[in-house]
């Protein structure tokens, strides 16, 4: 998503683009995302994900913030895997954030309640390719519609038993590669 605001925002700097997992830009496809997550989740899902998010909002240490948001965003992320690689490299390694994830959350959404996003993606010059799982539970072809309202030219790649990190799915990963590789060649 924040390469979508940066291609739109700075046209002549971006000349390609892979989004992979994209998240959602309207009302419609965040609440089939959740109601996705939701179902996944079950009660006892429910209850560890109830847990995490009371202990954050109670919890005023930065450090131990970012701390609880990294193990809210590793339990999540088993829900939008299918069948994940243990050796593969995974986001859950890289250091939470909480304030800069609430801020950069919040302004996306503010940005599309105005409605700049993503009306404004319509600057985007770059070819742009949309690689989405078939297990994630972010809406891939719903979200490839809508965007490409604003940005014609987008094209969609779905992997089959794959989820939010083709990177790291055992069915996935080599065809996820061949896709980059092939659309970031050389022309």
């Amino acid at each position: 998503m924040l390469g979508l605001s940066f291609a739109a925002r700075f046209p002549k700097r971006v000349s390609d683009l892979v989004l992979v997992g994209c998240g959602t830009y309207d009302s419609a496809t965040r609440a089939i995302f959740k109601h996705t997550l939701d179902r996944r989740l079950g009660d006892e899902g429910r209850r560890k994900i109830r847990a995490l998010q009371d202990r954050l909002a109670a919890e005023s240490d930065k450090a131990r913030r970012d701390m609880i948001l990294g193990e809210l965003g590793a339990a999540y992320m088993k829900l939008e895997s299918y069948d994940l690689l243990e050796t593969a490299p995974s986001s859950d390694e890289l250091p939470a954030d909480d304030a800069g994830h609430n801020e950069t959350w919040s302004d996306a959404l503010r940005l599309q309640q105005e409605g700049i996003e993503p009306a404004i993606f319509r600057k985007i010059s770059a070819r742009v390719l949309m690689i989405h799982g078939d297990i994630d539970p972010h809406p891939g072809a719903l979200t490839h519609e809508l965007l490409r309202q604003f940005i014609p030219a987008l094209e969609y790649v779905q992997l089959d038993r794959c989820g939010h990190e083709p990177w790291r799915e055992r069915h996935a990963h080599v065809r996820f590669v061949e896709v980059v590789r092939a659309w970031l060649a050389p022309r």
